[in-house]
């Protein structure tokens, strides 16, 4: 039995298990005569003793057995809590082994056998679930602990079990020893060289790594800390004192950090004191809880990363990025400006590179050179001012100076109307002073001279009704001159005769004269107005009456007529001649602007009216609208002026001034509206009661 167990002690430094314990089991068989023999070793991770190898069995089938710790009755994990031999007389008949453990040694033909356990006394498995625990006892160590089945097909008795008592603790205790010395070595040696490689991969990072247990004191830390958080007693009271800050910022930051309930590895920063310059360092701090099992220490590992260069520049780009968003927005508003300046600019305005490129253009340019899709000949117009316009730059160009003028045609693409544009060309330069664009500015110089021969029209105009003026006073002066020298020469012999008739002939000379005068100024002006009894009238009959007067002209002219007359009208307080001399005019111009036809539309309104607080709370509104071509702008101010006509040769002048003249008369307003292509409304407001002057008589 020494010799058995001394081969076994042998055997058991080998570091395979099948090597380790062949020897021993071949010397068991043949010992003690049993037939077969299967090794169950402890698996940690599913509690259970598994089948490794075999004596007379298949390894496979070896391999299949796995015997749970779970049930403490069966005799095998009885053999291995209790630390003896256990004897099973009939595995196929036996409850207390496992059922899929029992079919499969019954499968193998494993007889009768008595399982030998393996096992040490220094940790070891829980009684209740078999799981791993530091209760004495049941307990196990070394690297090959388990069980062995020793199988005789004639069967085991009491002595069998008897005899192998000592083999099984000797056996267990001296593998136990053995594995121990093995282990203990090795691990030694494991952690020896584990701790050289992590002093290395720990100091070999840039970064400050330390761990600090629950108290948050510093355990352990790699030179990077060591400059933060150590200092000895040779360094200087400055160090030491920036080392004493460090210590009591990173703790406070620390215990605030454990009260958070974050992720188990989070990012925060701290502030710092560079101990050498005594500056501000900014830190990023990784932090990760960490236990040791060993000891059942609870810490936490902490790496400071140095971000104070990074958040500067961060700071920096930030504080870069604020000035640029400015001058980004002061950019865009200089640019929206620019763009409704050159929007609303009525001259075309165009950019061009180097190459006769057009780089830009504002709204006017684009309807001009614009090829835009569309139907007719705009297309070809704008192609065509294009190529025009770049022919005539280049030829431009060939003048040395920087800011060239010239002229040139161009076609209006939607008008179709023939525009000479005066264009000035200015180049655009770089800081080194090469010519980067040229901007050309076009100004319609057609228009212009059209306005100025339109004006010098307009002053021959004023000078010739200046000459007729004169012509007209000459002609009443030379017509009042022979009744003015007959009433002079009366009242001289009027003077001379002193007899008692006392000259009544001469004063009948001097009345009949001086009523030849008024005649005279009345016939040649046209403009007296006689004081005309006003009395009550029909504004609707009076329109009806006006337009019977012009109604066949209108038509030979293509204009229809079209009342809208409000048939409760009340009466208006007026001269019936005068205001059908008003309509009858209004009713002409209107016809005279319709060149091609159109209607002439007369209503009438009563009420209040817009002009009510001008004349009065009772009005009557009359509104004289065609459909002709509309007044210009520059002519709505000179309508109601005397001799201004826009009928060349056939009006004097005089209409819309008598027409005016004669509604104030009334106390009323004559007003129009007009817009180009869309007609003109003449709008007369009359008082009911009748001017002022006739409400008081």
């Amino acid at each position: 039995m020494s010799d058995v167990l001394e081969r076994y002690e042998r055997a058991a430094s080998r570091r395979d298990p099948r090597d380790a314990l062949e020897p021993l089991l071949d010397d068991l068989l043949r010992t003690f005569a049993f037939d077969k023999a299967l090794v169950l070793l402890y698996d940690e991770e599913r509690a259970s003793l598994r089948g490794a190898f075999g004596f007379g069995i298949p390894d496979a089938e070896a391999q299949a057995i796995e015997c749970p710790l779970a049930d403490p009755e069966d005799p095998i994990v009885a053999s291995l809590r209790g630390g003896m031999p256990t004897l099973v007389a009939d595995p196929a008949r036996e409850p207390r082994l496992a059922g899929p453990v029992r079919e499969r040694l019954d499968k193998i033909a494993f007889g009768p056998f008595v399982a030998a356990p393996l096992r040490s006394a220094t940790e070891g498995f829980n009684t209740t679930d078999g799981h791993r625990t530091t209760t004495p006892g049941w307990e196990m160590r070394g690297e090959f602990a388990g069980v062995v089945l020793l199988a005789r097909a004639r069967g085991v008795s009491q002595a069998d079990v008897e005899t192998l008592v000592p083999f099984a603790r000797q056996a267990g205790e001296a593998l136990s020893r053995q594995r121990d010395v093995e282990l203990l070595r090795e691990t030694s040696e494991s952690h020896a060289i584990e701790k050289e490689w992590l002093w290395w991969m720990v100091n070999g990072v840039g970064d400050a790594v330390l761990l600090t247990d629950s108290n948050n004191d510093i355990v352990l830390q790699n030179r990077r800390a060591e400059l933060l958080f150590r200092a000895g007693e040779e360094d200087s009271p400055g160090k030491r004192r920036a080392v004493w800050m460090n210590n009591f910022l990173f703790t406070a930051a620390l215990s605030t950090w454990n009260l958070e309930r974050g992720a188990a590895t989070t990012s925060r920063e701290v502030t710092l004191v560079d101990s050498i310059e005594g500056t501000e360092l900014i830190y990023e701090v990784i932090t990760t809880p960490a236990t040791n099992f060993r000891v059942g220490m609870r810490g936490t590992v902490s790496v400071l990363k140095n971000v104070t260069d990074i958040r500067h520049i961060s700071e920096q780009l930030a504080r870069g990025e604020q000035r640029l968003q400015t001058a980004e927005e002061e950019v865009r508003i200089e640019r929206d400006r620019l763009d409704l300046v050159l929007r609303n600019v009525p001259n075309p305005i165009i950019v061009i590179d180097n190459d006769n490129q057009i780089v830009s253009m504002n709204a006017a340019a684009q309807r001009l050179f614009g090829a835009q899709p569309g139907s007719g000949r705009r297309p070809q117009m704008a192609v065509a001012n294009d190529a025009r316009f770049t022919s005539f730059l280049a030829a431009l160009r060939l003048e040395p100076a920087s800011e060239r003028r010239g002229e040139i045609v161009v076609t209006d693409p939607e008008s179709e109307e023939r525009l000479e544009m005066e264009v000035q060309a200015t180049e655009v330069r770089d800081t080194r002073g090469a010519v980067v664009a040229t901007v050309s500015v076009m100004q319609d110089v057609g228009r212009l001279r059209e306005l100025e021969r339109r004006r010098l029209e307009q002053v021959l105009f004023d000078s010739e009704k200046l000459a007729a003026t004169g012509r007209l006073a000459a002609s009443i002066a030379h017509e009042i001159n022979n009744p003015l020298e007959a009433v002079q020469n009366a009242l001289y012999l009027l003077q001379q005769r002193r007899g008692p008739d006392g000259g009544r002939e001469y004063l009948d000379i001097a009345a009949r004269e001086t009523q030849r005068m008024s005649r005279i100024l009345r016939q040649m002006l046209g403009f007296y107005r006689t004081t005309e009894a006003m009395a009550p009238m029909d504004v609707n009959a009076l329109i009806e009456e006006a337009e019977g007067l012009v109604a066949k002209r209108l038509r030979e002219m293509g204009v229809q007529l079209v009342n809208e007359l409000d048939p409760s009208l009340p009466n208006v307080r007026g001269s019936v001649d005068q205001l059908k001399q008003v309509i009858l005019n209004l009713l002409l111009n209107a016809g005279d602007s319709m060149k091609k036809g159109g209607t002439i539309t007369v209503s009438t309104q009563g009420g209040y009216g817009a002009e009510a607080e001008l004349v009065g709370k009772g009005v009557v509104t009359i509104q004289v609208r065609d459909t002709g071509e509309g007044i210009p702008d520059d002519v709505m101010a000179q309508i109601f002026e005397p001799f201004f006509s826009t009928k060349p040769g056939k009006g004097t002048g005089l209409g819309l001034w008598v027409s005016q003249g004669i509604i104030q008369g009334h106390g009323g307003t004559l007003r129009v509206r007009s817009r180009m292509g869309r007609g003109s409304t003449f709008v007369i407001t009359l008082p009911l009661e009748g001017p002022n002057d006739a409400r008081a008589a």
